[in-house]
C-alpha cells in the first residue's frame, strides 16, 4: 500500500471512528436520560403512594372510631349521631361524606346536604360485599358519581355487626376524587406527564391533566406491570396502555398504596422523555458531521501536499516520508495512549481487589491460588499498558545518569537464561562506565526487545553478538532512522546471523502493530518501543539487513559525564495508618469503592465522592475534620488540581495526593502549581499507596 493510500485509509477510518463513537454516544445519552427520567418518577411515585397512604389513613381511622362507638353505645338519637359525624369529617377534607347503612341496604344517617333519606344502595358494591360476607376488612369501591353530588367519589366501607356477630349494616366513608385531582395537581410533571390513581383491579380513579371520560373505566393494565405490582409493590419501565386513546409507549413508574387496593402511577409519552435526547442528538450529529468533514479536509489537503512533494528530488522525499512516519506514529501513539489511560481505571479495581481477595484467603487454598494468577495476569497487564504508555511518550520516564554497560549486562544474564541450545551469546561489553540520560526500565526494554527479536530471527540456530562502546561524530550524520549532531554518543550494536529482511520490510519495522511473526508470537510494540524510546532519549537508530544473512542494529544514545545514581535501596516497610480520615474523590465508582475498602485495610477512615463539587461542599463544611486527600484528576465538572486549589484556599497545610493515569511533566507542573505533595500513577497498589499517604503525612519509616 502507498503512502498515499494509507493517509486515504487512515482518513477514513478516524471518519469511521467518528461516526462508531458518535452512535455509541448517541446510545448512551438515550439509556441515561431515561434513567434520569425513570428514577424521578420512582421518586415521586413513593412520595405521593405515601402522601395517598396518609390521606387515607386518617379515613381508616374515622372508620374505627366511629364502628367502635357504634357497637359500644348503639346509633342513639338520629340527630345527634349525624351532627357528630359532621364534626367528625371537619377535620378530614378528603371524605366527603358519612353513611350509616341499614342491613336492608337503605342510608339510615348521612352528613350530606341534603340528606338522601331512604336512599337504596342495596346494589351498590360497598354494602353487597359487607352483606354477602365476601370480604372480611374494609372495602374500597371503584368511582362513581355520588347521586346526590353529582361529584365522583369512591367508598371505603366497614361492616358493622351486632352483639351476635350478625350483619348489621355498614358503615360508608364517601371519599372526594377532586381531593386528589388538587393534591396531584400540585406537581409540574411537564409536556406528556401525569399522574394517575387506580384500583388494584384497573379501574381509573383520577388522572392528571384530567381525562374524565375515562374516570370510572376499568383500563386493562399490562400483565407485565400488574405481576411487579403483585410481587414487589412497585413496577418501573417502559409500557403501552391496550385501552389508553392516545396510543404510544410510555415511561411509567407504579407503586402500591400499603394496607389498601389502590395504585398511583407517574410517567411520561415516549416523546416527551425523550426530547432532550433528541435536542442533544441534533447537536452530536453535527458535530460528527463536522468534524468528519474536517477530517476528510485535512486528509484530502495532505494527499495534495503528498502528491506535490513527490515530485522533489530524492534525498528531500526521503527526509519527508521519516517526518510522515513519525507523525503517523505519533497520532497512532495518542490514540493507545488514551486506551491505554482508560484500561489503568479498571486495572486499578482487578488489583486492588485482587490484593485484598489474597491476604483474606487460606494458606494453601484454591481461592488464594486464583487470586494469585488474578493478580499475575493483572501485573502482565499493567506492564503492557507501561509499554503502550512509554511507546506513546504520554509518560514520560523519570530519567536519571546510568551506567549503560551495568544495564546490558544484566538483560544479557536474563536473555542467557531464555537461548536455545543452537544459539551463541557473543558480547562485547566495555568495563569502564558509559553513561547516559534515560530511565533503567526503559532501556532494559530496548536491549531485551532487541536480542528477542534477534533470536527468534535466527530460529534456534545462529550466533547473537551484542557490542557496547563510545562513539565520537565530529560531523553531523544522517542514518537509517534519525540524525546524529556532533557530539560522542553511546552505541550499542545488536547483530544477528538470522533470516534477514528485504527493503520493504526493513521499511516498516519501526510501524506500530506490524510484525512477520506469526500469530501468538508478537504484538509488532517491539520495535516502536524501542523507536519511541531512543528517539526520545535524543538518539537516533541505524538498520542494516539482507536476506538470509542477518541483520544489525546500531543505537546511538547521547553520552553524559554526569555522576552515575546509586542504586535504589529496598523499600522501607510503610507506617500504616492511624485512622486519620481521608477525603477520597474518584469518578469511577467501581475504583472509588475498592480504594475505600483498601484505605479501611490500611488503616485510615475514608469518606468517598464520586463528585469533586460535592466533595469540595463536604470539605468546606467541616474543613478542619480531615487529615489527607486523595483524588483523581481527570473528573467531570472539577478536576483533581482544581480541587486542590481549592482546598488550600481553606487550609494551606492540609496534604493531597493526585492520582492519574497520566504523569507527564505537565501534570508535574499543574501538580506543584496546585499545591499537592505526591502524584500516583494508576493502577495503584496498595503498597503504592500506603508509602505516598506515609509520606504525606510525615510518618513514612
Amino acid at each position: 500500500m502507498t503512502l498515499r493510500r494509507a493517509l486515504f485509509v487512515f482518513g477514513f477510518v478516524l471518519v469511521a471512528v467518528n461516526v462508531v463513537t458518535a452512535i455509541w454516544d448517541l446510545r448512551n445519552q438515550r439509556t441515561q436520560v431515561e434513567r434520569n427520567a425513570l428514577r424521578s418518577f420512582s421518586n415521586l411515585t413513593s412520595v405521593l403512594a405515601e402522601q395517598t397512604s396518609r390521606s387515607l389513613e386518617s379515613v381508616d381511622l374515622l372508620l374505627t372510631a366511629l364502628a367502635d362507638e357504634i357497637r359500644k353505645s348503639g346509633i342513639g338519637d338520629p340527630a345527634t349521631r349525624t351532627a357528630r359525624m359532621r364534626d367528625r369529617i371537619l377535620g378530614v377534607p378528603q371524605v366527603y361524606g358519612l353513611r350509616i347503612i341499614t342491613p336492608e341496604g337503605h342510608v339510615l344517617l348521612s352528613t350530606e346536604v341534603p340528606a338522601p333519606a331512604e336512599l337504596d344502595v342495596s346494589e351498590r358494591a360497598y354494602f353487597t360485599k359487607h352483606r354477602d360476607g365476601a370480604i372480611d376488612r374494609r372495602f374500597v369501591s371503584d368511582p362513581f358519581v355520588g347521586r346526590i353530588s353529582g361529584r365522583w367519589q369512591f367508598a371505603i366501607s366497614e361492616r358493622l355487626s351486632r352483639v351476635d356477630g350478625g350483619f348489621a349494616g355498614v358503615l360508608v366513608a364517601l371519599v372526594d376524587v377532586a381531593y386528589f385531582d388538587r393534591l396531584y395537581r400540585s406537581l409540574d410533571m411537564g409536556e406528556g406527564g401525569f399522574v394517575s390513581l387506580f384500583t388494584s383491579g384497573g379501574t381509573l380513579i383520577t388522572k392528571v391533566p384530567g381525562q374524565h371520560a375515562l374516570s370510572g373505566r376499568h383500563l386493562s393494565l399490562p400483565d407485565n406491570v400488574l405481576t411487579a405490582l403483585q410481587r414487589d409493590g412497585r413496577f418501573a419501565g417502559w409500557t403501552r396502555g391496550s385501552d389508553d386513546p392516545e396510543g404510544g409507549p410510555m415511561l411509567v413508574s407504579g407503586a402500591a398504596i400499603a394496607d389498601l387496593p389502590l395504585q398511583v402511577y407517574a410517567g411520561s409519552r415516549e416523546h416527551a422523555v425523550l426530547e432532550p435526547w433528541r435536542n442533544e442528538a441534533w447537536r452530536i450529529g453535527a458535530r460528527t458531521l463536522l468534524t468528519s468533514a474536517v477530517v476528510l479536509a485535512l486528509v484530502a489537503l495532505a494527499a495534495r501536499e503528498l502528491t506535490r512533494r513527490e515530485q522533489a528530488d530524492a534525498r528531500v522525499r526521503e527526509g519527508e516520508a521519516r517526518l510522515r512516519q513519525a507523525e503517523k506514529m505519533e497520532a497512532v501513539g495518542r490514540l493507545a495512549s488514551g486506551i491505554a489511560h482508560d484500561f489503568n481505571n479498571i486495572l486499578g479495581g482487578i488489583l486492588g481487589y485482587g490484593e485484598m481477595i489474597l491476604e483474606t484467603a487460606p494458606e494453601g487454598s484454591a481461592m488464594q491460588r486464583y487470586a494469585k494468577n488474578l493478580l499475575s495476569g493483572a501485573n502482565r497487564a499493567r506492564d503492557l499498558v507501561d509499554q503502550i504508555l512509554a511507546y506513546s511518550r504520554s509518560q514520560r520516564a523519570q530519567r536519571a545518569p546510568l551506567d549503560m554497560s551495568r544495564i546490558v549486562r544484566e538483560t544479557l544474564d536474563l536473555v542467557r537464561g531464555s537461548l536455545a541450545a543452537g544459539i551463541e551469546l557473543v558480547p562485547s561489553l566495555r568495563d569502564e562506565p558509559l553513561v547516559v540520560i534515560g530511565d533503567a526500565t526503559h532501556l532494559h526494554q530496548v536491549v531485551m526487545n532487541l536480542c528477542t527479536n534477534a533470536i527468534h530471527a535466527m530460529n534456534d540456530t545462529g550466533t547473537l553478538r551484542v557490542a557496547l562502546g563510545s562513539h565520537e561524530v565530529a560531523q553531523g550524520r544522517v542514518v537509517a532512522h534519525g540524525v546524529l549532531a556532533p557530539g560522542r554518543y553511546v552505541q550499542l550494536t545488536v547483530s544477528d546471523t538470522g533470516s534477514g529482511m528485504d527493503a520493504a520490510t526493513l521499511a516498516r519495522i519501526f510501524e506500530p502493530f506490524f510484525t512477520t511473526k506469526e500469530v501468538g508470537r508478537g504484538t509488532g510494540l517491539g520495535l516502536a518501543l524501542v523507536y519511541g524510546i531512543v528517539t526520545d532519549s535524543g538518539g537516533a537508530i541505524h538498520v542494516t539487513s539482507e536476506l538470509g544473512r542477518g541483520s544489525t542494529f546500531e543505537i546511538y544514545l547521547p553520552q553524559s559525564a554526569a555522576a552515575i545514581l546509586a542504586v535504589d535501596a529496598d523499600e522501607a516497610a510503610t507506617a500504616p495508618g492511624r485512622g486519620e480520615r481521608v477525603l477520597l474523590v474518584d469518578d469511577e465508582r467501581p475504583l472509588l469503592e475498592m480504594t475505600a475498602e483498601l484505605l479501611v485495610k490500611l488503616g485510615y477512615s475514608p469518606e468517598p465522592f464520586s463528585d469533586g463539587p460535592a466533595a469540595l461542599a463536604a470539605f468546606e463544611h467541616s474543613p478542619e475534620s480531615f487529615d489527607v486527600v486523595l483524588t483523581d484528576e481527570m473528573m467531570p465538572g472539577l478536576t483533581g488540581s482544581g480541587l486542590a486549589r481549592a482546598v488550600r484556599e481553606r487550609r494551606t497545610n492540609l496534604p493531597i495526593v493526585l492520582m492519574s493515569g497520566y504523569s507527564g511533566p505537565m501534570l508535574t507542573q499543574l501538580a506543584l502549581g496546585a499545591g499537592i505533595s505526591e502524584v500516583l500513577k494508576k493502577p495503584v497498589q496498595s503498597r503504592e499507596l500506603a508509602a505516598a499517604l506515609a509520606r504525606a503525612l510525615g510518618r513514612a519509616s
